[in-house]
C-alpha cells in the first residue's frame, strides 16, 4: 500500500470515527465488554472483494488485539452468500467499528465491481478503460484504488497530473482555434488533450500534433467517422467520453481507439451489500 492510499485512508477514517463518535457507543457502554469473539464478513451478492487491505490498515491502527484473516484475495470475483473473512477481538471494539469497517469496504468493493462489469468487455482489446476526477469529495485516492482492483487505469488524479482541455476552457479563450493557437505558442500542444462536440472540431484538431482527441458525447456513426479523421495522425491517441453504459460499450469495444473514460465508475457505482456478523 503506498503512502498516498494509507494518508487518504487516514483522513477518511478521522472524519468518519470522528462522525460515529465511536468512544461515546452509549448502547456499546452499557451491554458490551472487553472479551474477545470472532466476527464474519459476508457478500449479500455477488462482486468484486475489494479492500480488505484497507480494512487490515485500519484494525491495525486502532488495536493489535484485533486479527482478521481472508478467504479471497483482493480483486476476486466473490459469489453472493459467501464469507469472505473472519475478524476476531475485543467485542466492543468490532462492534463499534462495524459500520465503519462496512462502509469502506462496501463502496471500494462496488466500484471495483462495476469496473469490472466494464473492463470485461475490454480484455480482448487494445482499449483502457479509465476513470475521471468523478469521485466523492475526500475520497479519490481511495475510489482510484479501487478502480485499479477492478481492472481500470487511471485518469488524471487532480489538475496537476496532465493538460486537458474542455469546452468551457474553449469558451473562456474565444473559441476552439484561439485555444489550440494560444496552446501552440505556448509550446505544450504535444501534451495536450483536447475535448472535442462535433466532426468539425475534430477536424480542426487533427491538424495540430495535440496527444489526444477526447470525443464527448459522440454518437456511434461520429465516433466511427471521427476514427477515420483522427487516424491520419498516428501520433494522437483517441479517447471516447460521455454516456458510456454496459451496453454502448459493447460497441465502443470493437472501434479503433485507446481509451474510454466512464465517469459512472465512481459518481454512480452502488456500495456492494456486505454484513458484519457475530459468530456464536
Amino acid at each position: 500500500m503506498d503512502a498516498s492510499l494509507k494518508k487518504n485512508i487516514n483522513q477518511i477514517l478521522k472524519i468518519s470515527i470522528n462522525e460515529d463518535k465511536i468512544n461515546s457507543d452509549i448502547t456499546g457502554k452499557l451491554l458490551l465488554s472487553s472479551k474477545t469473539i470472532s466476527s464474519e464478513i459476508k457478500f449479500k451478492q455477488s462482486g468484486i472483494i475489494c479492500g480488505t487491505n484497507i480494512i487490515d490498515y485500519i484494525l491495525k491502527g486502532i488495536n493489535k488485539r484485533i486479527k482478521s484473516k481472508w478467504f479471497f484475495k483482493e480483486g476476486a470475483w466473490v459469489k453472493k452468500d459467501a464469507v469472505v473473512g473472519v475478524i476476531t477481538g475485543p467485542e466492543k471494539i468490532i462492534i463499534k467499528l462495524e459500520r465503519i469497517l462496512l462502509n469502506f469496504l462496501q463502496r471500494t468493493s462496488g466500484i471495483a465491481t462495476l469496473t469490472s462489469l466494464f473492463n470485461k468487455h475490454l480484455k480482448a482489446t487494445k482499449v483502457k478503460l479509465l476513470d475521471t476526477r468523478k469521485t466523492t469529495p475526500g475520497w479519490r485516492t481511495i475510489e482510484k484504488y479501487a478502480v485499479r482492483v477492478g481492472g481500470g487505469t487511471n485518469h488524471r488524479l487532480n489538475l496537476n497530473d496532465a493538460y486537458l482541455v474542455k469546452d468551457n476552457h474553449i469558451k473562456i479563450c474565444g473559441g476552439l482555434k484561439k485555444t489550440l493557437d494560444i496552446i501552440a505558442v505556448k509550446n505544450k500542444i504535444e501534451l495536450v488533450e483536447v475535448e472535442v462536440k462535433n466532426i468539425s472540431e475534430v477536424k480542426m484538431v487533427s491538424r495540430f500534433n495535440v496527444k489526444r482527441i477526447m470525443l464527448d458525447n459522440f454518437r456511434l456513426n461520429n465516433i466511427k467517422k471521427s476514427i477515420e479523421i483522427i487516424r491520419k495522425n498516428p501520433n494522437i491517441e483517441i479517447e471516447v467520453s460521455g454516456g458510456v453504459n454496459l451496453k454502448k460499450i459493447k460497441f465502443i469495444s470493437k472501434l479503433d481507439i485507446d481509451f474510454v473514460s466512464i465517469g459512472a465508475l465512481t459518481h454512480s457505482s452502488p456500495s456492494l451489500d456486505i454484513s458484519l456478523n457475530v459468530l456464536k
